[in-house]
C-alpha cells in the first residue's frame, strides 16, 4: 500500500470512524462555526454552552486530530467509537463505516440549517410585528394632527 493510500485511509478513519452502522445521533448543541450562526447563538446563549468531552480513551490530548474528534463526538455527536471507548484512528474505515459517518454528520448539518432557518424566521417576524406596531402608532398620531385650513 503507498503512503499516499495509507494517510487517505487515516485520514478517513480519524475524521468518520464509527462502529458499523451504530452511530448515535448528535444531541448536543454545536459550537459557533463564522458569522452566520450568528442567529443560532442568540438563541444557544440562553441555554448551557455546550459540553466539549471526548468519549474515546486511545486519543491522547495532544494529538494533531484531537480537536477534529472533539468536535465531531463530543459537540455535534456525528461520530462515535467502538463499544470499548475507543476510536482506533490508525485503523482503515470500511465504505459502510464512511457512509454511516457522512450520513449522521450531513443529519447534524441538517438539523443546524433547520434551527438557524427558524431563528432566522423568528427574528423577521418580530420585526414585521415591530413595524407593523411602529406603522400603527403612526397612524394614530397622523390622525391627531390638526387639519391644514
Amino acid at each position: 500500500m503507498t503512503r499516499l493510500m495509507r494517510g487517505m485511509q487515516t485520514g478517513l478513519a480519524l475524521g468518520l470512524m464509527v462502529v458499523t452502522g451504530a452511530i448515535a445521533p448528535a444531541w448536543a448543541e454545536p459550537s459557533p462555526v463564522d458569522d452566520s450562526t450568528e442567529i443560532l447563538l442568540d438563541s444557544l446563549a440562553q441555554t448551557d454552552p455546550p459540553q466539549r468531552v471526548l468519549p474515546f480513551t486511545d486519543v491522547p490530548p495532544d494529538h494533531w486530530a484531537y480537536e477534529a474528534l472533539l468536535n465531531l463526538a463530543g459537540v455535534y455527536g456525528c461520530v462515535s467509537g467502538y463499544p470499548d471507548g475507543t476510536f482506533r484512528g490508525d485503523s482503515t474505515v470500511t465504505r459502510y463505516e464512511f457512509a454511516a459517518g457522512m450520513d449522521s454528520c450531513l443529519s447534524v448539518l441538517v438539523n443546524l440549517a433547520q434551527q438557524q432557518q427558524q431563528a432566522r424566521d423568528q427574528e423577521v417576524r418580530s420585526l414585521i410585528e415591530a413595524m407593523e406596531q411602529s406603522l400603527s402608532d403612526l397612524r394614530e398620531l397622523e390622525a391627531d394632527l390638526p387639519t391644514a385650513p
